[in-house]
């Protein structure tokens, strides 16, 4: 089977490119099937990239913690330790008996290009946790937990790419996504790019960086410029003080002279 051969349709986000890596707009995130109810412009603080330079999916503090927090919750039948979470720590399963059906499914859903639409990207178990090989437990199948924390918004790493066929198209400024034949998937489910997902409104979504009132900033100055002020006046009370003795003691000096040629 051909990898470059895609299943089901293509689905286009509207992207600004920027050196190696691609911009894109998020528009929420799932875990199994539901969609979260957290703010969507939380998942672009500050941006949302597509990077092929980067392995994890890695989200904001708040989208990971909430994220980490719902595959916990789904997985609950096993016991993980926390290095796991933090992508510190593997975790292993003797060889094919890895339990992919307690791990939820994980969307995201991207702004498409028509008004007001997005479409949603569905990534299985198999991709966000990582195959490691490990020296140690050679007979085992161990994972690395692939979805990490972020303090420059969410970056959708080669996890998100594994399993679809991503093509970067500069012309058009666009980023486009189909499901890839090759994609790794089990029994019961599949990796998947559907949609349209429709919105009230997609321009909330985006993160917007706070402008500052310009009537603030006038007041800020002049605050900082009295400041200064009552600063110097100590200093030129002084120059002046020292420059009026300078001048009495001269005329002083200059008297005293007088006195002594009259002498």
């Amino acid at each position: 089977m051909d990898c470059k051969e895609v299943s089901g349709q293509w689905w286009s986000c509207p992207t600004g490119t920027g050196g190696t890596h691609h911009g894109s707009e998020e528009a929420g995130r799932g875990v199994g099937w539901g969609h979260s109810s957290s703010s969507a412009s939380q998942y672009n603080y500050d941006k949302s990239i597509v990077d092929s330079g980067t392995t994890n999916l890695r989200l904001p503090k708040k989208v990971f913690e909430a994220a980490v927090k719902s595959i916990k919750t789904a997985s609950s039948t096993e016991k993980f330790p926390d290095g796991f979470w933090l992508g510190e720590q593997l975790v292993c399963w003797q060889v094919g008996t890895t339990p992919w059906h307690i791990f939820p499914v994980l969307s995201l859903y991207l702004m498409g290009e028509a008004t007001n639409q997005s479409f949603r990207i569905t990534i299985l178990p198999q991709q966000y946790l990582r195959p490691v090989e490990d020296v140690a437990t050679s007979q085992d199948d161990c994972y690395k937990f692939a979805i990490s924390q972020s303090s420059t918004g969410t970056v959708m790493g080669a996890v998100i790419m594994e399993g679809f066929y991503v093509v970067f198209d500069r012309a058009r400024k666009r980023i486009g996504f189909a499901v890839s034949a090759c994609h790794v998937h089990d029994e019961f489910r599949t990796a998947a790019v559907d949609g349209p997902h429709p919105h009230s409104n997609m321009e909330d979504c985006g993160y917007n960086i706070p402008q500052t009132d310009e009537s603030t900033l006038m007041t800020i100055a002049y605050v900082m410029a009295a400041i200064c002020a009552l600063f110097m006046l100590p200093l030129c009370l002084m120059v002046f003080q020292w420059r009026c003795f300078r001048c009495l003691r001269r005329d002083h000096d200059d008297f005293a002279d007088d006195i002594s040629l009259l002498k």
